[in-house]
């Protein structure tokens, strides 16, 4: 998309723009989403302007709007929609602001956080105007219009610091320390998150056949393939993360009376979707030892954050496990909760639980490296001075 020079005083033309950019793009792809569920759950006494109100429900829950609702449509992902979301407020805030800028403009910055402004404001005001449509008792309104305007403002930023060259400037002016700490926060996420991939795979390879089971059972053909496709890529980013969880014996709520653990596995009832097949019924005894691989990513920090001061390395290495449990933590709340009938009231995984578990793992390992090492740097030390002293004595 080639960015096109407008009038400074277009600045709000420009926020308009990111929100109807956005909502075309958000809400277009929540009608995909739902109604292919919608079609597959085979609920065929549902009239059209009914499944319309669960495109609007579904599509508030996906801003991140917990929503209490009684409906046969099967439970959706949050994060999924959520960071196609994100990539839209993104790519269109970006284009937006450097559309609204002079190439001679003293203040990009500021005409940038102007275009947050209008787009914050007018998308607000589109998502509130959705209330219209279906029952209001159904759903909290605050939320409603916050929730959506947090993440309009949180990924502007991203583009006011790329337009305005705030963004590094702001980070060069960084001590080294948080500059390396910050670093090895969003690399270690990642590595948390490629894991989960790995699970993930793995298990699509030992339950494919369970998949296309549950699939050729609800309809076959084409229509079932394609929303099995286009609703398992919202999925897979609620996978990753609760895959990664219950490598750390996090517990896995799957609805009431059905959970996983690292150790143990409860089902009792869940809806036919082929996404559901990767849930083993039981457990071998050896899953209990793939506990080291969180306690290996904090050996890993440890090693990372290495310093010959041993109060820098315990502050950096402590630093490095609170920023990425704390982030593990955000994106499995936004990844927890359900829309849906009340057979998913319950789902997914608590952030808290998940903190907890990370930073139990993480600075157990941590722990042990440093100790170890400054073990050994006390016997060198020691060894150093006494030969200092015989030396002296001779």
């Amino acid at each position: 998309m080639t960015d096109t020079p407008v009038q400074r005083h277009s600045v709000v033309v420009a926020g308009l723009l990111v929100t109807l950019w956005t909502f075309l793009i958000t809400f277009g792809l929540s009608v995909i989403l739902i109604f292919t569920t919608w079609i597959l759950a085979g609920d065929r006494t549902t009239t059209i302007s009914e499944a319309f109100k669960v495109v609007i429900w579904g599509y508030l829950a996906m801003q991140g709007v917990p929503l209490v609702i009684n409906s046969t449509v099967l439970s959706l992902p949050f994060l999924g929609f959520l960071l196609l979301t994100l990539l839209s407020l993104y790519r269109s805030s970006r284009w937006a602001i450097r559309s609204a800028l002079y190439e001679n403009v003293k203040r990009p910055t500021l005409i940038s956080l102007l275009v947050v402004s209008v787009a914050s404001i007018s998308y607000c005001g589109v998502i509130a105007i959705l209330r219209f449509f279906v029952e209001p008792q159904n759903i909290n309104w605050v939320e409603v219009m916050l929730k959506p305007s947090i993440m309009v403002i949180s990924m502007s930023i991203f583009a006011v610091g790329t337009v305005g060259g705030t963004w590094s400037l702001i980070f060069d002016d960084l001590d080294f320390i948080i500059q390396r700490i910050l670093k090895l926060v969003f690399r270690y996420t990642l590595l948390t998150l490629l894991i989960g991939i790995v699970v993930i795979l793995i298990a699509i390879g030992l339950n494919y056949e369970n998949m296309l089971l549950v699939q050729s059972s609800l309809l076959g053909g084409v229509v079932a393939v394609i929303a099995v496709v286009v609703s398992g890529i919202g999925w897979l980013p609620n996978f990753v993360l609760w895959a990664w969880a219950w490598l750390t014996s996090s517990t896995v709520a799957l609805g009431t009376g059905s959970s996983i653990s690292l150790n143990s596995v409860t089902i009792s009832q869940l809806p036919a979707w082929p996404w559901f097949a990767l849930i083993p019924t039981s457990l071998p005894s050896w899953t209990r030892y793939l506990l080291a691989i969180p306690l290996l990513v904090g050996f890993a920090i440890a090693l990372s954050t290495r310093n010959k001061k041993i109060s820098l390395w315990i502050v950096s290495a402590f630093l490095t496990s609170l920023g990425v449990s704390g982030i593990l933590s955000g994106l499995s709340y936004l990844s927890s909760g359900s829309l849906g009938s009340n057979l998913l009231i319950n789902f997914g995984v608590s952030p808290r639980e998940v903190f907890q578990r990370n930073m139990t793992w993480f600075l157990v390992s941590q722990i042990v490296v440093i100790v170890f090492v400054g073990l050994i740097r006390y016997n060198k030390n020691k060894r150093n001075d006494k030969e200092i002293e015989e030396e002296t004595a001779n």
